[in-house]
Formats: C-alpha cells, structure tokens, sequence
C-alpha cells in the first residue's frame, strides 16, 4: 500500500509518499481501498507540531476517507465486498488502504462521488456537533460563521439555514462572497469590512462558531447577546506560516484570553469547545460522532445538503494539497485522490 508519512515537523516537504505491508483486517473491521481523502486544518497543524494530539512521528495524518469495500472480516455482517463507504479515522486517511471499525463506516449516499463523499465525515459531522449538539441553533437565531467559504465553514452554513437561522458570513476575500450567498447566507463580509463596521452592529450573535482562537476569540465573547455562547472549535490563527515558529506561538498563547466563572456570569455568555478527535476516546464520544454522521447523510439524501469541492490533487501531491489550504485561496473542500 501506498500511504503518506510525516516524517519530521516542518513545511509541506515533510510530507513523503512511501510504501508499506498493508494492514492487518482483525475480527469487527473492513478493509478499504481508498479512493479520496479529506484535507483539514488539524493535518496541516500536526505537520508543523502544533498539534498535541498527533502520534508520534512517523505517522501518516487524515481524518476521514470513501473508497471501496476490499474485504470484510470476521464478525461483519453489514458490508459487503465492493460497497461503496466513507468513514472518519483517527489518523491514517492519507492513504490508498485503510482498515477501520465497521461501526464508523457508512455507505456512501448514492448522490455523492467518492470525491465528495471523502469531505462530508468530518466537516459536516463537525458542523452539526458544534451548531445542534452542542449550542442547540434554533429558528431565528442569528449567528457569526467565520471561515464560511471553507470546508467546514460551508458545512455550518448549510446547516444553520437548514435550521432556520439567518447566518452572517466571514470570508477572506470579496471573492468569496458569492459562494457562501449560494448556501443561503443572509449576509456575507470580508474580515475587513466587518471590523469597520461601527455601533452596536455585530454584538447581537446568539452563536459564533469560532475556528480561530487567540485575539479573535476574546472579540467573539464580547459580540454575543445576552444568552449568546461562542463554540470554539479551532486554533487556526497559530498557523500562520509553513513552518513552526516558536516565537510567534508563544506570541499567540499571550494573546489568548483567560475567561473566569464570573466574567461569563457578568456577560450572560457562554463558551463551549469542541475537540472531534477527543470524541473517540469514550462511548458516548463515539456514539455523538456516529450519530452525527447518520444525520448529516440523511440530509444528503434527501438533497438539504450539497458538497463543496475547491481542488482536488492527487495522494502524492499532498505537499502541494496542504500548502494550497493554507494559502487563503481555498473554498470548500481540499480533496486528495488516490486512483
């Protein structure tokens, strides 16, 4: 098998495509042959080593994949050779063969490629914890998505529209714009023209989904209305090149806010966060992410969801694939493909 290690911490050079023994298939699990896998901000912070929860290297990064069932083993009764599935993973998606629970693969929607199918586990099951799990949207509420041309900020916006939430978009670029109205934002602005804007305009967000951590955090707090909560789920502002700097990282932990029972008493807030890869670690973690994702395909089904592919490269690429998602030109989904 083919599959991409990262070796070192570093740029994306450290990315290296090599060859291993495939897999051993144990009792409960199914053997994938990988046709695409997802990109996510989490893999470029574990190949710069600013991701705690990383294995320790090497190790090959990705979260979520959709191929082709290759061979079921022993006590599996629910797929079948040749299915078409997708599925989340603790790590080991950037590869073209994958040896995974049977409990955490779905078959995949029949309206969905494998390309698609590879950037639904993780963005819209993430989407849905952080928005109907976790800050319980509902009709009416208005609500801050910063990111929302990205991967999983396209997944937030069709799921608070679906909800009946009118949603205010952040973009990078006026670009941008267009996507996010697409998917039934009420209101779509760049970071600039949102700070510019005066008065008490954007202090009235009953949720923010909060992807950034550091500054942009503190500033999400304080745009709440009464009864508000900001979910953070992200810390994507302590990237902010290829490669690890340790000055600016213990820049950033300065700039990150300290918040105290009687702060959020005084601001009639709340703050929440979410890690989906702590999810794993427990039985009611696991069943809250599987559970998510049987809810987020049935709306692929049904076609109240669509998927958001911005480029697709080939598994050996993977370098060029995470320095593209970090260059700000990305929309939707970064896809690699592996046949």
């Amino acid at each position: 098998m083919k599959e991409i290690r990262i070796t070192r911490f570093g740029g994306p050079p450290v990315l290296r495509l090599v060859e291993g023994p495939s897999p051993a298939l144990t009792a409960g699990h199914v053997r994938i042959k990988v046709s695409a896998a997802g990109i996510n901000f989490a893999d470029v912070q574990m190949r710069m080593g600013l991701y705690p929860e990383a294995p320790r290297i090497p190790f090959v990064p990705g979260f979520e994949i959709a191929g082709v069932v290759a061979e079921v083993g022993p006590d599996v009764q629910s797929f079948r050779r040749g299915q078409r599935v997708l599925s989340m993973c603790r790590f080991g998606g950037y590869a073209d063969e994958i040896v995974l629970p049977a409990d955490h693969v779905r078959p995949t929607p029949r309206r969905l490629s494998d390309k698609e199918a590879a950037s639904v586990p993780v963005a819209f099951a993430s989407a849905w914890i952080a928005l109907v799990d976790i800050a319980r949207i509902r009709e009416g509420d208005r609500i801050l998505i910063p990111g929302a041309a990205g991967g999983l900020g396209t997944a937030m916006v069709q799921i608070a529209v679906k909800a009946g939430a009118q949603v205010v978009g952040l973009v990078g670029s006026a670009g941008k714009k267009e996507l996010v109205r697409s998917l039934g934002a009420a209101e779509v602005l760049t970071y600039n023209e949102f700070s510019a804007r005066d008065g008490d305009y954007g202090r009235d967000f009953s949720v923010i989904a909060e992807p950034r951590g550091a500054g942009a955090l503190k500033d999400s707090m304080r745009r709440l209305a009464p009864g508000g909560r900001v979910v953070s789920y992200g810390v994507s502002s302590i990237v902010t090149g290829l490669r690890r700097s340790i000055p600016r990282t213990l820049l950033w932990l300065l700039r990150t806010p300290l918040f105290t029972n009687i702060g959020l008493q005084m601001a009639n807030a709340g703050l929440m966060g979410l890690n989906m890869l702590k999810l794993f670690d427990t039985a009611p973690g696991r069943d809250m992410l599987m559970q998510a994702v049987d809810a987020v395909l049935e709306g692929f089904q049904t076609g109240a969801y669509k998927p958001v592919i911005g480029k697709t490269f080939p598994l050996s690429d993977a370098g060029a694939a995470q320095a593209f998602l970090q260059s700000g030109k990305s929309v939707g989904k970064v896809v690699l493909t592996c046949s």
